[in-house]
């Protein structure tokens, strides 16, 4: 201490740094050897507990066991990936076998017996079809050594299960839970996986159904288009989905003796599917076969066969309409914020009818111009969100074509605007013109950036303001000027919609 003005004493600057390294010695001793100490200590009690010591789950290299269907299989690691090799070679299912090497590797003992007990009385033995043989036997490997489980029967009281070590007659038992992974089907331990290619490497792909007419896409700067039976522009969703549907097609068995299977089933063709990867040459085939009734018959392209799902059938539609663009509109549902009206008199007058202008407010949508149902109008916003037409009615017609058509002008043209910054300018989200309506073969309708004239079904249609009347009657909030809905004659009559979809 060295003495300050005043009589007090001011501490040395030297004895409280000395002070302060002795405090941070101290709670690093005390940090090291109490804290991380006690983990140390824990993870080697752990590790003692353990049945097995001295070897992590990524250290097994193959296992062989019993499955719970009695067949006796061996599975091995190879280049990271697990393969079946006997009885037969194929991929393993990885997550199933990642869960047996985990519980061999980490199998906490909840308590041994003493020593000299038979471990044929917990059913432990090691004499096939002798009294008390193992229930389940595990083999396994480790770095070339050969290590194994044995699993007996339930202890009498608290539902654990009598475990070994395949070397030694030392008995413990163990969580009923934790030896769950071993019982198995041989089914449940391979891949149900069929293809391993990534979808954004497919390029070109062909539905082929069992009339034997071939639709083919093939993807172009990142687009899918239509190339036979004709060429047209592809729905992007509908082509993406159908890649994914068969890059994530799975088996619901497998099939190791294709002659067991009625030589009928795997000569019919229900669907043939092929397609062509980045890069390469050749297509990869597989089709769809004969069905059991709620299984389906799959050769793959690799000749293997399997069953799937009956209902994944409907995933591969064969009929080329089903893959054309034909989506009328799609935005962001919270995007819209203003919506424009237009209706035409009857006729070719351009005289408007009715104009509406609604707008989303705090308290929902609403108009100045019309007393419109605002949740009514909120059901409208949601099915222009995602609208798709059902059918096409042609790639491109005439000027005189479009006015027989209510096209031109049209009998009623939706826009909808907005963004979702609502700082910027809008944006048109949605355009369209509504033409004819026929109740029973549905309401025509332009995009107007598109000549295509598309068909959206009646029932669909009645969600749309196709026309004054129709919007009076459905739109707006009852009592305040809707009307019955007026009687619809066919405006079409001679004009023929057979075909519509194919130009």
């Amino acid at each position: 201490m060295v003495p300050s003005q005043g009589g007090r004493r001011r501490v040395n600057p030297r004895t409280t740094g000395i002070l302060a390294v002795i405090a941070l010695a101290l709670g690093l001793f005390v940090w090291f050897h109490e804290i991380e100490g006690d983990v140390a200590r824990q993870a080697v009690a752990d590790e003692e507990n353990r049945v097995f010591s001295g070897f992590a789950s990524d250290d097994i290299d193959a296992v062989a066991l019993t499955t719970l269907d009695g067949v006796e299989a061996r599975f091995e690691r190879r280049e990271g990936r697990w393969w079946l090799v006997d009885p037969r070679v194929a991929r393993a299912d990885a997550t199933a076998l990642d869960a047996i090497t985990n519980a061999l590797a980490n199998l906490p003992k909840e308590g041994s017996l003493a020593g000299g007990k038979d471990p044929v009385a917990f059913e432990l033995g090691t004499d096939p079809g002798a009294r008390g043989f193992a229930r389940r036997t595990v083999g396994f490997e480790v770095a070339g050594e050969s290590l194994g489980l044995r699993v007996g029967r339930t202890t009498p009281v608290g539902g654990h299960r009598y475990v070994a070590r395949l070397a030694d007659d030392d008995v413990a038992y163990v969580e009923s839970f934790r030896v769950n992974a071993f019982e198995r089907n041989l089914s449940d331990l391979r891949d149900r996986n069929i293809f391993t290619f990534a979808t954004d490497d497919v390029e070109r792909i062909s539905v082929t159904g069992s009339e034997g007419r071939e639709v083919i896409l093939v993807r172009e700067n990142g687009t899918w288009r239509l190339v036979a039976p004709f060429g047209a522009l592809a729905d992007q969703e509908v082509a993406r989905d159908l890649v994914t549907n068969l890059a994530h097609l799975r088996a619901r068995d497998f099939v190791d003796d294709p002659e067991a299977i009625d030589a009928s089933l795997r000569a019919e063709t229900a669907v043939r599917l092929a397609w062509r990867l980045s890069g390469e040459q050749t297509d990869y085939v597989a089709r769809l076969a004969g069905t059991t009734g709620d299984a389906r018959l799959f050769e793959t392209s690799a000749g293997d066969w399997i069953f799937v799902a009956e209902e994944r059938v409907g995933e591969f539609a064969t009929d080329a309409d089903a893959y054309r663009f034909k989506r009328l509109a799609d935005f962001d549902l919270a995007s819209a914020r203003r919506l424009e009206l237009h209706f035409a008199k009857e006729g070719t007058a351009p005289t408007a009818a009715l104009d509406v202008v609604a707008e989303l407010r705090a308290v929902g949508w609403a108009s100045d111009d019309s007393p419109l149902d605002p949740d009514r109008m909120t059901r409208l916003v949601r099915e222009l969100s995602n609208l798709r037409a059902t059918g096409i009615f042609a790639d491109e017609v005439g000027e005189a074509e479009r006015a027989a058509l209510g096209l031109s002008p049209p009998r009623a043209r939706l826009r909808v605007e907005g963004g979702t910054d609502r700082e910027q300018p809008v944006r048109i989200l949605a355009d369209l013109r509504f033409g004819r309506f026929d109740p029973t073969r549905g309401l025509l309708v332009q995009r107007d950036d598109m000549d295509t004239v598309f068909v959206i079904e009646p029932e669909l249609a009645d969600g749309l303001p196709y026309s004054a009347a129709h919007y009076r009657f459905a739109f707006e909030t009852p009592g305040a000027g809707a009307e019955e809905a007026p009687p619809e004659v066919d405006p079409l009559e001679g004009v023929p919609m057979d075909g519509v979809g194919a130009p």
